[in-house]
């Protein structure tokens, strides 16, 4: 039986010899979502090393590998792409937030930042990209900085405000202000962790190295927790 098998195995293969094995006539899978991300992950690079005003939707195109006219089939304007990049990438740290400052937790104010604050940084060193791009839009003053400020800005300061009462009310923040030690610590964290080149380039450390970010936030951290 077994030998049965195996010739009539043989004998279709020299049948089959020689003749063209048909092609897979079935149409490529089109994956629109993948595409879309592939347009804002390259949108995020060009828009975060040129600028807004620097960047065009050819050079966005381009680094996406697309052609320039097939750009407005996702999105209509490069504003409109630009405000999709932010809303894409921008609400990790605001989720987070959300997630563990509960009033429960805002309770125990000086032990919920010694559990909060490090991870909410860490957002901002996760993506440099982005950090500098919120960082430039933070610093000028035009339309995009009003949204950005109003949709961003704004909640984050809002999850955070009850958090630094309670650290001010514990005698922490070394005597400032809630809203100073809030922006003094945003402030550094845009700067620092947005420029992960620029600190490459003149010290020769790499901040993008896990130990290198610890030890940054940590320094940080330092007048949030410091007694008044």
């Amino acid at each position: 039986m077994t030998l049965a098998l195996d010739l009539r195995d043989r004998q279709t293969g020299r049948m089959n010899k020689g003749k063209r094995v048909p092609k897979d006539s079935s149409p490529a899978r089109y994956d629109g979502q993948e595409n879309r991300r592939i347009v804002l992950d390259a949108a995020l690079r060009v828009f975060s090393d040129l600028g807004f005003e620097g960047a065009s939707t050819r050079a966005i195109a381009a680094a996406a590998g697309i052609e320039q006219g097939h750009l407005a089939y996702y999105f209509p304007s490069k504003m409109a792409l630009w405000r999709q990049v932010i809303e894409t990438f921008a609400r990790q740290g605001e989720a987070y937030l959300s997630a563990h400052l509960t009033l429960d937790a805002l309770a125990s104010p000086v032990v919920t930042a010694h559990k909060v604050l490090p991870d909410f940084l860490r957002t901002f060193a996760s993506n440099p990209r982005l950090t500098r791009l919120m960082l430039q839009e933070f610093s000028v003053l035009s339309a995009r900085h009003e949204w950005v400020v109003v949709n961003f800005g704004q909640p984050v300061w809002r999850l955070l405000e009850p958090l630094f009462d309670g650290l001010q009310a514990q005698r922490r923040l070394a005597g400032a202000e809630p809203v100073t030690a809030y922006f003094t610590l945003i402030g550094a964290a845009l700067i620092t962790f947005g420029n992960p080149e620029l600190i490459a380039r003149l010290s020769g450390d790499e901040a993008n190295e896990t130990q290198w970010v610890d030890k940054a936030i940590e320094h940080m951290l330092v007048p949030i927790f410091a007694s008044a």
